[in-house]
């Protein structure tokens, strides 16, 4: 999912169903921000995530209850749901080396010093844990520097190491060569609200892809955080 490199694995096929139409919608769409299928029949689908108290289909493949309390046993995530651990239960299951991090593809400039020189470079992505950029400069593995950015207008300062890179292309958006990187350190409440901002923001995409209102009441069936930013001192 959010593919920055080739891997091996499928994309999947995931049908949501339950009663709340605005909610299915939402999470249909951010399943195909996910570059997943979504909206097919049961029988056609990997995994099937439906409501408690509707019946599972009968064709269904897999089944995984969307449920407001625990289950025991049975496959099932909780409602409001958690968009990091729908995010994990999918990798594992369609991926062979799964990642661990939810990642949110970005298109916005970034402020890079590099040995104590000042680059402009592009912010393509960032999880909780690091980030991918694109840098006029060749960045090396083991490279630290310094990233100066904003998420929601709140400034970010981060240290980073690369943890690999990747060498400039002929292709739209890759005359630059691109770097993964690893932020160290990371304070726990940071990378809380980092985490947090990515989940908000995917809702809020998908609520412009569907056209449905971000004080729909639908939104309330997705475990969020209205402001990321509000535990951090300044």
């Amino acid at each position: 999912m959010l593919l920055e490199r080739a891997r091996p694995g499928s994309g999947g096929q995931v049908t949501v169903l339950t009663r709340n139409r605005t909610f299915g919608r939402l999470l249909e769409a951010v399943l195909e921000n996910w570059q997943l299928g979504a909206g097919a029949e049961a029988a056609s689908s990997d995994v099937v995530l439906v409501e408690r108290g509707l019946a599972a289909p009968q064709d269904a493949r897999r089944v995984v209850w969307l449920s407001p309390m625990p289950l025991g046993a049975e496959p099932h995530l909780e409602v409001p749901l958690s968009l990091t651990e729908l995010y994990h239960y999918l990798e594992k299951l369609f991926f062979p080396q799964p990642r661990h991090h939810i990642r949110l593809p970005l298109e916005q400039s970034v402020d890079l010093n590099v040995r104590g020189v000042w680059l402009v470079g592009q912010l393509l992505s960032v999880s909780d844990r690091g980030a991918r950029i694109a840098c006029p400069a060749r960045l090396p593995r083991g490279e630290s520097l310094q990233l100066d950015f904003k998420l929601d207008g709140y400034p970010l300062r981060l240290t980073a190491e690369v943890i690999y890179e990747v060498p400039a292309g002929d292709g739209s958006g890759r005359e630059h060569p691109q770097a993964g990187l690893l932020f160290r350190p990371l304070r726990p409440v940071l990378r809380l609200a980092l985490r947090h901002f990515i989940e908000r923001t995917f809702v809020e995409r998908a609520c412009a892809q569907t056209g449905i209102a971000e004080n729909d009441p639908g939104l309330s069936w997705f475990n969020l955080v209205p402001n990321p930013w509000v535990d951090l001192a300044d």
